[in-house]
Formats: C-alpha cells, structure tokens, sequence
C-alpha cells in the first residue's frame, strides 16, 4: 500500500511538472510569435486563437490530481461526468500536444549543426517512449467503461502514429527514417498500454511456447504462416490460371523507412488489437456461451475498421478491400495466437507480411483492385477463416481454454 502510494505521488509530481512545462512553453513560443522572430508565418490571429485552445485543453489536466478522483462516486453527477470527460480530454489532449510541443522545439535547432541535432533527437525519441504514462496513469487507467477503453486505445494508437515528433531535416537520414517510419511511437504504445493494462487488472501477453498444442497443429501452422506471407508478397497472378504459377520475385525497394513501417504496423496493431482489445473483449464476454468467438470476431472487426482510416492515401475501393482482409487475417492472429500461447507469432507474421509487401511494390499504401483481386480476397478471407475455425475448434479450443485461464 504504502509504495503504491509512493508511486502514484512520483506518477503525479512528474505530471505536474510535465504540465506547467507546456505551460511555459506555449508562453515561450508567444512571446515569441508577439515580438516578430516565431518559428511560424501562421497569422497572429490564427496563432494566439491557437494558444488559447490548447490552454483550454490542459488547463483541466490539474483536476486530475484531486484525491477526490478516486472517490467519483460519492459526487454529483455533474460533478462525476465532468471529471470522467476529463479523463478522455486530457488523454486526447496530451497525445496531440506534447508531440506539438516537440515539433515546435525542433524547429528552433540551428540547421547548420547536425551532430547536436541528432543526439537531442535521439534524447526526444528515448522520453517519448514514456512522456505518455502520467497522463495515462492519471486519466485512462480510470477509465471504466468497456466501450471507453476500446476507443481509447485505437484512439490512442492512431493519435500517436499520426503525430509525427518532427518535421525538420536537419538530422541523420537514418534518424529522419526512424521518425518517419512511426516505430517509435510503436513502442511508447506497447510501454503504455502494458502499464494501463496492469492497472486494468491483466498480465503482459505470453510469449512462451505452449506445452499443450498439438506437433503436427503446429507444423501447419508454421508452413501455413510462411506460404501465406510469399504468396501475398510475391504472386503475380491476373487470373486463376496463374494462381499457382506466376510470380515476381523482384525487389523494388529495400528502404529502412519502409522496414521500419513494416515493425512498427506489426508491433503497434497486434499490441492494440492481440492484446488489449482482445483481452478486454475476453473479460468482457466471460460469462458468455460464445465467449472466444464474440471476442476474437469483435476485436478483429474493429481491426479492420481501423484500416479505413487510410482513406486519405488510397482509393476507397482499395481501402474497403484492405479493411476486409485485415478482419479475416485478425481472425487467424487472434486463433494462433491463443493456440500458441506464443505473441511473437502473430507479431513476426504480420511484419514479415507488411515488409515483403512493402519491398516487394515499393510502396506502403494499395493500388486500386481489379476484379480478379477481389475474387482473390474471397478465396483468401475463406481460407483465413477456415484455418482460424479449425484451431477454434475440438481440442484445439480446449488446448486454448488451458493456455488462458485467467481469461477464459
């Protein structure tokens, strides 16, 4: 009890200080923009309505501190609900700002000095894995609603991907790529989510082989995962007589940006969708009949719903595509997951799918499908889920049931 409170006076001590140092900073960068020499053109206007707004946001961030937040039910209701919207306001609010903040920051390094650039960059990188955790502690881990912590953390998930930490050029190409590549912000979602979800009251995802599945299940599973991963890299097939007999094995791009992306979409997405949507679904559906079903179908569906958020980098018929595949082959991580016992699987099958895909066409983003792919999406949805249904089923569930008892 009493080193829980210690650490919970650390947690809120570093939040405060955290805090009023946005604080000074958007007063720096005022001050700034008043006497003429801002790191931006914006109008002046447009900037202090700016400031104000982000003032408005934090600003309620110091309620968070009150000791009457660990008591809400003993408010008012007004009260309660405008403390528990808080939660998602300063969670919403630090994932968009303190990236802001960084950006601002960056632009003032001198352009002509690139060795203090990098390693005040690489200083960035190593505190954004956890600038996120008191805010996180503080504001989602109280968060008690299902339907709020699942929207929190794809909200979360796609906040920090999408906010990258700079926008200068002013540093190494292999540090440029990393920033680019959104692998950091990866891993300060995993470090995040893995202390929120010991708060919510779970283990870290199991990364050890289980003792109970079936050699010959698992032999099939590891040539399935191999094949699976060459046939969506590689086939070059336009029609059904080609399925099994045209392919490019051509290299177009071996870029460390497009590498990374690969890591960091297979680090970030099963962490988001392997772990703490399906375990939150899990627990959720405990008492229910179809407990592993409903969990495994929900956290997948919402899965490929994330995928429609590249609507604005891709046609939508190239997207809508995407997003169907995505909740077929979340189907078959969630089962190989649960079957194994072992996270690394899925993890390693979706960055190795993301990085031949991603070398192989020598882009991130899908071209727009002809007729023939969607077909190819029907054969290879049904195939998914075939494989996910197998394991799902006969003792295959069972072997589950006795890899995750905590949850099943």
């Amino acid at each position: 009890m009493l080193k829980q409170k210690l650490d919970q006076t650390f947690i809120k001590r570093w939040f405060l200080g955290q805090y009023f140092l946005e604080l000074l900073i958007v007063g720096i960068m005022l001050m700034r923009r008043l006497l003429g020499v801002s790191w931006t053109t914006t109008p002046l206007g447009v900037f202090l309505l700016i400031c104000l707004l982000l003032i408005i946001v934090i600003l309620p961030g110091i309620l968070l501190l009150s000791p009457q937040e660990d008591h809400l039910q003993k408010l008012r209701s007004w009260q309660r609900r405008g403390r528990q919207f808080n939660h998602y306001l300063q969670m919403i609010g630090q994932l968009l700002f303190l990236p802001i903040l960084i950006n601002m920051l960056t632009v003032l390094l001198p352009s002509q000095n690139i060795p203090i650039n990098n390693i005040i960059l690489i200083i960035i990188f190593l505190y954004s894995l956890i600038m996120y955790l008191p805010v996180g502690v503080l504001a989602l881990a109280r968060i008690q609603s299902l339907l709020g912590r699942l929207l929190m953390t794809l909200g979360s998930a796609l906040l920090l991907i999408g906010m990258p930490l700079t926008e200068q050029k002013v540093f190494a190409k292999v540090l440029l790529a990393i920033n680019h590549s959104g692998v950091i912000p990866a891993v300060s979602f995993a470090i995040l989510m893995a202390v929120i979800m010991h708060i919510w009251g779970f283990s870290l995802p199991k990364f050890s082989w289980t003792a109970n599945g079936q050699k010959s299940v698992l032999i099939f599973l590891a040539i399935f995962s191999v094949l699976t991963i060459l046939f969506n890299s590689f086939s070059a097939a336009n029609n059904w007589r080609e399925i099994f007999t045209k392919f490019d094995f051509t290299i177009r791009s071996t870029s460390l940006q497009l590498i990374l992306s690969g890591v960091e979409a297979g680090l970030l997405e099963e962490w988001a969708c392997r772990f703490v949507l399906l375990y939150l679904l899990l627990q959720a559906c405990r008492n229910h009949l179809f407990q592993l079903d409903e969990a495994i179908i929900g956290s997948s569906l919402l899965f490929g719903i994330v995928h429609f958020t590249n609507l604005g980098t891709q046609s939508l018929a190239a997207t809508l595509q995407q997003a169907i595949a995505a909740f077929a082959i979340g189907v078959v991580f969630a089962a190989i997951y649960l079957y194994t016992q072992a996270f690394w699987w899925p993890i390693l099958f979706h960055i190795f799918w993301d990085i031949l895909s991603f070398m192989s066409s020598g882009q991130i983003t899908m071209s727009q499908p002809t007729t023939f792919d969607w077909w190819g999406l029907a054969a290879t949805s049904i195939i998914f889920l075939g494989v996910a249904l197998f394991l799902l089923s006969g003792k295959r569930r069972e072997t589950i049931k006795e890899n995750f008892p905590e949850l099943i």
